[in-house]
């Protein structure tokens, strides 16, 4: 039996991983397989007595990321088996229909090469655990004064707070609930890092942001503060001194992400300590009515609970007065203390830049390089709606001479990993990216953010923006928007358009691949529409719904319901769609100030003060060329193009010739991981094309000027 536990944890562990890195290690089916003859080798009484762990490996199973390119089906998980065999076609255990499922693609891989060490440090690397380990403190110096803010600040190391922090920290101090919002860059970590460090309890620190949770340990630790993280991915080394330090009562920040809470084993470890804060990070992840709902968020009230109800900090840099409420009502947080820093980015500047009629799009293009060949708009990010659009953009940028690289989704690990290594390490100083990129990664010294199309909504505009001028020096935020662009929105909101027999579908799916008793494990909604689908039944009392292991959720489907409380919710989910339409079109089409909009979007009645320009409407930039009379530069191939053309696939020879510039990788990356050198992509097209000088060479999609000084003879001599 302890075996069997043993085999579990490990198994546990392994499928965890491969959910965060998105892909499938061929190592945990063969210790599947281990795990499942010993289940079946045991009698109705033993399996019985296992159940419960069967039922986590079980949902973790069916939530495991497809194993190819092809779209493929991921089943629900089914906690009253334990013995999963692959996704039948459209049906549940016993041959029931299954319940909602979700079709996803696997990140694209080098044709010809799987799942790789390389990409397993990539995946380490995009979630900032490849250096974890490099600022062990030489001394832990925990605060050992009286509990006042100005002394920790002192302690941390700063002068002065920033608006707002103050009043937060004295809040927790004093065991008061507390609501922090505050712009992106405006502090909100400090926070609770403070009175975290006050005392000799634990505070634990939550948030979905694993890249961002890793940066922040690594600081405190750097310093010689007692913080911990708990995470996937972590190396067996550090997840076990994290622990010992939780239960030995020296470590007085703990670090995690929500999905550990749905682990007993962290469970009864931080059941060992007295919590003085719970300190909740992207707080708007609570409200499935948010644009960035995140299940797990929801058990968050009764951990509290079961941790005694200590104070709870709920911060968030992007909840509308609307979503506010609802994090203080999901939360519980009846008599909290509401600390509004303000909205208002004063080092920022915002522009809009209509584009119409016939060339919208060339000279979008045209005025986006312009921008971008000034020194003073560089580095910078430019988010794109489409993974198509990324691709394009940077190949755009590049072939203007702008160093520049892709960054979206689909891309492979390795591929995702070295764009971002470059864009963070000024190899590169542009990354074209879809909104996967952004979230946890911490570069100050961004000057610009361009937005190629009108994004779905101002909160999403926002958050973005302000990943611009962090430093607190001036930046931009501009937007490129046609009108072509409210024909996308306008056809998503009528896509997503919530009618009580879709609600009453989707609850008759659920039931039909529900136990006896209505309950039912589903994959937990990500696109807009499903999410709305379940707010909608959710709050028309159709259903209730839990946090489920690996990320799902357990429905429970109600016998009845009140056609007229359905109507009326569908009606609210409707009219919430057509408002966020309506506020990013006011927001970029009206000639009132940019500033003044944000501030007001968010309920922030401050007046706008703004260090240097405010926005077009208020002070038009002469920098930038005017959008109808921009010279349009004629654009070569895209590089995807020049790629068919070119080399459509590796010959047997190319094939030689990429491992051997392998083989040449890991020796210059010296120890370091391979990405930092060139990702496999990057190989792949020298050994397709096959460069014979340095300019041939830097042509090279992935090729930038720090590779070129550091490795060009030596590739142009293995070439």
């Amino acid at each position: 039996m302890d075996s069997f536990f043993e085999q579990a944890s490990r198994l546990k562990r392994r499928l965890q991983a491969e959910q965060e890195a998105g892909c499938r290690n061929p190592a945990t089916d063969a210790e599947l397989e281990v795990l499942r003859s010993a289940w079946r080798g045991m009698d109705t009484g033993t399996q019985s007595s296992v159940r419960a762990t069967s039922e986590e490996i079980a949902a973790l199973v069916s939530a495991r990321p497809p194993e190819s390119d092809p779209p493929q089906i991921r089943e629900p998980a089914q906690p009253e088996r334990f013995d999963p065999e692959p996704p039948s076609n459209g049906s549940g255990p016993e041959g029931r229909p299954s319940t909602p499922v979700r079709t996803e693609h696997a990140p694209s891989r080098t044709p010809g090469h799987g799942t790789t060490g390389d990409e397993a440090e990539a995946v380490l690397a995009l979630k900032g655990l490849d250096r974890i380990q490099e600022h062990e403190p030489r001394q832990l110096r925990p605060f050992e004064g009286a509990p006042d803010p100005e002394q920790l600040l002192v302690h941390m190391g700063y002068d002065t707070f920033r608006p707002g922090q103050s009043e937060a920290v004295a809040a927790a101090l004093g065991g008061a609930d507390c609501l922090v919002v505050m712009p992106t860059g405006g502090g909100k970590s400090l926070c609770y890092q403070l009175p975290g460090l006050a005392g000799p309890d634990l505070t634990i620190v939550v948030s979905p942001l694993i890249a961002l949770m890793a940066d922040q340990v690594r600081r405190l630790r750097r310093e010689g503060h007692p913080a911990v993280m708990f995470a996937s991915g972590l190396p067996d080394e550090i997840s076990a001194a994290s622990r010992e330090a939780v239960l030995d009562g020296s470590a007085r920040l703990a670090y995690c992400s929500p999905e550990r809470f749905g682990s007993s084993a962290f469970m009864e470890l931080i059941a060992t300590r007295r919590v003085d804060l719970l300190a909740i990070d992207e707080a708007h992840c609570v409200s499935e009515w948010g644009h960035d709902f995140r299940p797990d968020y929801l058990r968050l009230p009764r951990v509290a609970d079961r941790l005694g109800r200590p104070p709870v900090m709920a911060c968030t840099a992007t909840a509308t007065p609307q979503v506010a409420r609802e994090i203080i009502s999901r939360m519980g947080m009846g008599a909290a203390v509401e600390v509004h820093s303000g909205f208002d980015r004063p080092n920022l500047s915002f522009d809009t830049v209509l584009f119409e009629g016939e060339g919208s799009k060339s000279r979008k293009a045209a005025l986006l390089e312009a921008g971008l060949a000034e020194d003073s708009n560089r580095p910078a990010i430019v988010y794109c709606g489409t993974r198509r659009d990324t691709e394009e953009v940077a190949d755009q940028l590049r072939s203007a001479g702008i160093s520049a690289v892709a960054y979206h989704a689909g891309m492979a690990p390795d591929d995702r990993a070295s764009a971002q290594v470059r864009f963070m390490d000024d190899d590169v100083e542009v990354v074209a990216a879809t909104n996967a990129f952004g979230m946890g990664i911490d570069k100050a010294d961004v000057r610009s953010v361009w937005h190629w199309a009108i994004p779905s909504s101002v909160e999403a505009y926002y958050q973005e923006a302000g990943r611009a001028g962090r430093d607190g020096k001036p930046a931009r935020a501009v937007l490129l928007a046609m009108r072509s662009d409210l024909g996308r929105l306008v056809r998503f909101n009528q896509r997503r358009k919530v009618e009580p027999d879709r609600v009453i579908a989707f609850v008759d799916s659920v039931r039909r691949g529900a136990d006896g008793d209505g309950s039912a494990v589903i994959n937990a909604p990500r696109e807009e529409a499903e999410r709305a689908l379940l707010a909608v039944a959710e709050r028309a009392g159709l259903l209730s719904f839990d946090p489920a292991p690996g990320g799902q959720l357990m429905v429970q489907v109600a016998d009845g319901y009140d056609p007229g409380t359905l109507t009326a919710a569908c009606r609210v989910a409707e009219d919430r769609g057509w408002q966020a339409y309506r506020a990013v079109e006011s927001f970029t089409f009206s000639d009132r100030c940019r500033r003044r909009q944000l501030l007001e979007h968010f309920g922030d009645e401050s007046d706008p003060k703004p260090n240097g320009r405010c926005c077009d409407v208020c002070d038009p930039d002469d920098t930038l060329p005017d959008p109808g009379t921009i010279p349009v530069r004629r654009r070569a191939p895209s590089s995807r193009k020049r790629a068919q053309a070119e080399a459509p696939a590796l010959s047997s020879e190319d094939e030689a010739l990429f491992e051997r510039l392998r083989e040449w990788r890991l020796a210059a990356a010296d120890g370091r991981p391979a990405f930092q050198v060139a990702s496999n992509r990057t190989l792949a097209a020298i050994a397709a094309a096959r460069p014979v000088d340095e300019g041939a060479l830097l042509a090279i999609p992935g090729v930038g000027p720090a590779f070129m000084e550091k490795y060009s003879a030596e590739v142009l001599r293995i070439v």
